[in-house]
């Protein structure tokens, strides 16, 4: 599951170019909560492309992983509004007009150019060998709504990070 937590934090922070910010980004559990969930699809697309190959035929997310980001997929909409400043609050930490940029793209370009990073980054940035362990996750979490299973993902973040106060360059705001 910790694998996983990471991994949709990773996700969630949106942008390559976040690694060179110099502070962490700041976003509120509600926040974090609206881009996982927005998110789950294409973090699963990315979980089950890179784990597919190393997982037994049987796997979860061989049998089931479509489906479920395809159910996943059927809500994004209604996610996407509380989801954007997200993507642009930790878009803009990059400091070089990245957001301005991306902020004056019409609003489904930034949708496709955000979903197409997550599935992107989260298929490069899991270690094979986490595979076994996160298709366990996803399958134990597979029965949630998107809304719970981000809720659950965003909580474990701030428990998290009360040890640890940032994912990479993301981190929940302190309350």
């Amino acid at each position: 599951m910790h694998a996983f937590v990471r991994t949709i934090a990773f996700a969630a922070s949106m942008t390559p170019g976040l690694a060179m910010a110099a502070a962490p980004v700041c976003i509120t559990k509600k926040e974090a909560t609206a881009l996982i969930a927005y998110a789950l699809p294409q973090a699963i697309n990315g979980t089950a492309k890179r784990c597919a190959p190393s997982l037994p035929a049987d796997a979860f997310l061989r049998r089931q992983g479509p489906q479920l980001a395809a159910r996943y997929s059927g809500q994004k909409d209604r996610y996407w509004a509380q989801a954007r400043p997200a993507f642009m609050k930790t878009l803009g930490a990059e400091g070089n007009g990245s957001a301005d940029m991306v902020r004056n793209l019409p609003d489904e370009t930034v949708r496709q150019l955000a979903d197409v990073f997550v599935e992107g980054f989260v298929s490069q940035r899991i270690a094979v060998k986490s595979c076994t362990k996160l298709d366990l996750a996803i399958d134990l979490l597979s029965p949630l709504p998107p809304e719970n299973t981000a809720g659950l993902i965003a909580l474990s973040l701030e428990v998290a990070s009360a040890a640890d106060p940032k994912l990479g360059k993301v981190a929940l705001c302190r309350s």
